[in-house]
């Protein structure tokens, strides 16, 4: 390996490291940012390669992460989006959130419900409520049985 390549990794590998810093990252999305920057696939791999055998690439334990992170502004449909654009395979997503219980989801619904309200005078609509918890991810029953909880106007 040639002197010229070898320093190519050593910066790829130190500016991985200072992503990584901030917050875990997948291997897709790793891939995608050190390719952004400009590094050859070769030297990308051996980068990614040697982040995997010294345990700091990980998709399920950063899968596990992201979850717990992002579980209480997003629903179980919106946590799998997310993992699905960060390159997270879709058995990991099932798996894991399938450990997520439904409590939990409506409870985290329940609270931003709660927040939207506050936020618009003490009252909102089923059609701004509903949409609202749509776009961050939750199902249809969730948002219905939030709803329900909060009797909200069919306005």
């Amino acid at each position: 390996m040639s002197s010229e390549i070898s320093s190519e990794i050593d910066r790829a590998r130190l500016f991985a490291y200072k992503l990584m810093n901030y917050r875990p990252r997948s291997e897709s999305e790793l891939k995608m940012c050190l390719a952004r920057k400009g590094y050859s696939n070769e030297v990308v791999d051996t980068v990614i390669k040697y982040l995997m055998q010294l345990g700091y690439i990980d998709d399920k334990n950063f899968a596990r992460y992201w979850i717990a992170v992002r579980a209480g502004k997003k629903g179980s449909y919106g946590l799998r989006q997310e993992l699905l654009n960060k390159g997270i395979d879709v058995a990991i997503i099932n798996e894991l959130l399938a450990e997520l219980g439904a409590a939990d989801e409506f409870e985290a619904a329940l609270k931003l419900a709660q927040k939207k309200i506050a936020l618009r005078g003490g009252a909102c609509s089923y059609p701004i409520l509903a949409g609202y918890l749509k776009r961050k991810g939750f199902s249809y029953s969730v948002i219905r049985n939030v709803v329900e909880a909060l009797a909200c106007s069919e306005v």
